[in-house]
């Protein structure tokens, strides 16, 4: 029987997670930038008293507790802020305020995902920008193609899966030169990772540019990816607009607590960005021994030119309990991502890594 379903679906492919569990013996997942430090350990506490609030009754529609943990760590207003479950599902309500048929989203060549379906199954059209030499974001190129059909333009910054970054500046001049009726997203999942100077201050911005949304998750330096938690900044018109299709209960009392007692712990924020920093040192330098390329990375991951199809290389080490993600996955054929994992991961790593292409 062939059931009668969008046409737009039929540009998309069905979004299957991969199965982890069939490789062999232990398995380090480097797969999926998934913080390798756990939570805060304010987390375990929060979670306990959420429980005792009584798990029959429904979450706090308003998030209230880590509404006002977000407010005053960005200073920004309590209403200016909207949750979900995981960026995931705010990039998919984005995609069905704003998107109808025939409108375009500009986005680099290279990049995350998931707007791709948002946009997509709503008729809009992806405009892909390539990337420079260096595999950073053209920002020119994005201005450039801008058109009348362009409803909104998608950056992650910085970008997934190429760890590259641009700054306050840069950042400052793009957004004068986008029309004002272009809304612009700013995904900075990965921000806090980045421990250069002069990262933008999306948030300062929003004053003077009432067509820009952050996004932002707990997924990631946090370590409360199994929570589906994030959140999204923007003016008070957006967030209504996009309110008006938002479950009512889309993020559970669990997870606000363990968002709300996690936000707060900037000793262990640190302690995953020093260690994350101190793995890339490590990781480079044993790339570099053995000559292998790869592009230099601001967060908490790494594309590896592997100078050949991928797929060997992924299956090779997957046999070896270390899961990388392919480059195909970003139409970057010959690259592996690997997350960054703890100090003995990726020595591990490295041996597996020498075993395979010696």
């Amino acid at each position: 029987m062939t059931y009668k379903y969008r046409e737009e679906l039929g540009n998309l492919k069905p979004n299957i997670s991969p199965k982890v569990a069939d490789a062999p013996g232990k398995v380090h997942r480097l797969m999926a930038n998934e913080n390798p430090y756990g939570c805060s350990p304010l987390v375990k506490d929060a979670l306990i008293r959420s429980m005792e609030n009584g798990p029959s009754n429904y979450p706090d529609g308003y998030t209230t507790d880590v509404r006002i943990a977000i407010s005053e760590k960005y200073g920004v207003d309590k209403d200016e802020i909207l949750f979900g479950n995981g960026t995931d599902e705010i990039i998919y309500m984005l995609g069905k305020a704003f998107v109808a048929q025939g409108d375009e989203i500009v986005t680099p060549a290279v990049s995350f995902t998931s707007y791709i379906p948002s946009a997509v199954s709503m008729g809009g059209k992806m405009v892909y920008v390539p990337m420079k030499e260096d595999h950073s974001i053209d920002l020119d190129g994005i201005i450039n193609a801008i058109t009348e059909k362009t409803k909104y333009i998608v950056i992650v910054n910085p970008n997934n899966p190429t760890g590259t970054v641009f700054c306050e500046d840069e950042q400052y001049e793009f957004l004068k030169k986008v029309p004002k009726d272009v809304l612009v997203i700013f995904d900075e999942a990965y921000a806090e990772f980045y421990m250069g100077e002069n990262f933008p201050n999306t948030y300062a911005k929003l004053k003077e540019f009432d067509n820009l949304i952050i996004l932002k998750t707990f997924s990631k330096v946090y370590g409360l990816a199994s929570f589906r938690i994030g959140f999204m900044i923007a003016n008070k018109e957006i967030i209504s607009w996009v309110s008006r299709i938002k479950n009512a209960f889309n993020v559970s009392a669990q997870a606000m607590a363990a968002a709300a007692a996690a936000v707060l712990d900037n000793e262990f924020v640190s302690m995953v960005r020093e260690n994350n920093s101190k793995c890339i040192k490590y990781l480079c330098g044993e790339l570099d021994k053995l000559g292998y390329s790869y592009i230099p990375t601001n967060t908490s991951f790494i594309m590896t030119d592997m100078k050949k199809n991928c797929m060997e290389t992924v299956a090779a080490l997957k046999e070896k309990g270390y899961l990388v993600r392919p480059g195909s996955d970003f139409t970057m054929d010959n690259y592996i991502r690997v997350s960054i994992g703890t100090m003995d991961q990726m020595k591990g790593f490295i041996e597996a890594f020498k075993e395979i292409t010696k």
